[in-house]
Order: structure tokens, then C-alpha cells, then sequence
């Protein structure tokens, strides 16, 4: 099954389904699994109580954790190892420039240069789209520990950061999921209208939406 994406990234803002549906996609095509570890991060939990505060070694964090997983990534690949992810590397970048002040983010570039990730290379990227305020829903009903700080304005500047993301993103080709009237997480239905989108995707970026006219 889908035996031409031998690299997929799953990405998306946080309470979009991408972890879930990366774990789903690795069982469902055999592959190995590679996720962000962003609930290790030993930063995150003061970020969510004080985003202003603990921003900058949240980040800093983020980016000893991608060193790491690039190296497993690519090492699994030259083993011929398929695999899928739920972390886009320059998603680190979108959450610094959303938030650290600007001379945090001069620092945090400057580290970044010097850490120098490979490429991350990729046959495809789906990336979990829904609106701000079903995002904040989600995450109040999963509960998770001090998510509830991440208030609708936070995830609204989120999405368009990620809306920016999409349009200048081209090292691999993108499909755009619309989540909000679409659970391929949950249902087996629109799991398998996703793995049918992703079989005859052509071009560099394409849309799923069930709610499109």
C-alpha cells in the first residue's frame, strides 16, 4: 500500500489529530515510527504556564530533540527502513518566531545555524488543518496537563503561521487535510478516503476537504 512514500511527515498545529494519525499511518503501512517527543520536553510544562518566560529554552530543547531524530531518521532510511513522522523540522522555526521576542529569536537563529540539521528529506507531507476555535475545544476536552493555557488568540496567530508555512513549503509535495468534518483518526471511512486522496495525489500540493462545495 502506498508503496512509492517511503517518507511521510505528518504536521499540524497541536489538537489536529498528527501524532495520532502518524501512529495509525506506521501500523497501517508497516513502517517505522519517529515522533516529536514533545511531551519529554522537560521545558514544556513551565512554557504552558508562562509561555513568555520559558519560550526560549522550550526552543532550545526542541532543537537538541531534532538533532537526535534527524540522525535516527536518516539512519533508517540508508537502512532502507520505511518511515513516518508527525514532526516538520521547520516547525521548530514557526513556533520560535510565534514565541520569542525578537532578540531571543536572533539567538535561537544563531544556535540553529550552528546545530546545522540535515535535510530533512520527504515523499510527502500531510498537514492537519482545522479552525482556531475547534482546536481550542479539542484541547479542553483532552485535558491534557497545562494545555489549557494555550488560549483562542495563541492558536489563531498558530494557524496562520502554519497557513503560512503551506504556501512557501516546497521540498516535497503537501496535501492540506480540512479536519473539521473529517476524522481520519477515528474513522475507518475517512482513513481509507485519505489513503485513496494520497494514491492518486498528482502535482506538489493538493486539498482534502469533504466540506468544499
Amino acid at each position: 500500500m502506498l508503496d512509492h512514500l517511503r517518507r511521510i511527515i505528518v504536521e499540524g498545529p497541536v489538537g489536529s489529530g498528527k501524532t495520532a494519525l502518524a501512529r495509525r499511518l506506521a501500523q497501517t503501512l508497516r513502517s517505522g515510527e519517529l515522533l516529536d517527543g514533545v511531551r519529554d520536553n522537560p521545558f514544556l510544562e513551565r512554557f504552558l504556564r508562562d509561555r513568555a518566560r520559558h519560550a526560549l529554552p522550550l526552543q532550545l530543547a526542541c532543537l537538541t530533540q531534532r538533532a537526535a531524530q534527524a540522525q535516527r531518521w536518516q539512519e533508517a532510511l540508508l537502512a532502507g527502513q520505511r518511515m513516518v513522522t508527525n514532526c516538520l523540522h521547520e516547525r521548530d522555526r514557526l513556533y520560535a518566531e510565534l514565541n520569542l521576542p525578537a532578540d531571543e529569536l536572533a539567538l535561537y537563529d544563531a544556535i540553529a545555524a550552528r546545530v546545522a540539521l540535515p535535510a530533512q528529506r520527504a515523499d510527502l507531507v500531510i498537514v492537519l488543518h482545522a479552525p482556531p476555535a475547534l482546536l481550542h475545544e479539542r484541547i479542553a476536552r483532552r485535558g491534557a496537563p497545562g494545555e489549557t493555557g494555550l488560549d483562542l488568540p495563541y492558536l489563531e496567530r498558530l494557524c496562520g503561521a502554519y497557513g503560512e508555512l503551506c504556501h512557501r513549503y516546497d521540498e516535497a509535495p503537501v496535501l492540506i487535510v480540512d479536519t473539521a468534518h473529517f476524522n481520519p483518526v477515528d474513522n475507518d471511512g475517512d482513513f481509507r478516503t485519505l489513503l485513496t486522496r494520497v494514491e492518486t495525489m498528482r502535482g506538489r500540493k493538493a486539498f482534502l476537504n469533504l466540506a468544499a462545495p
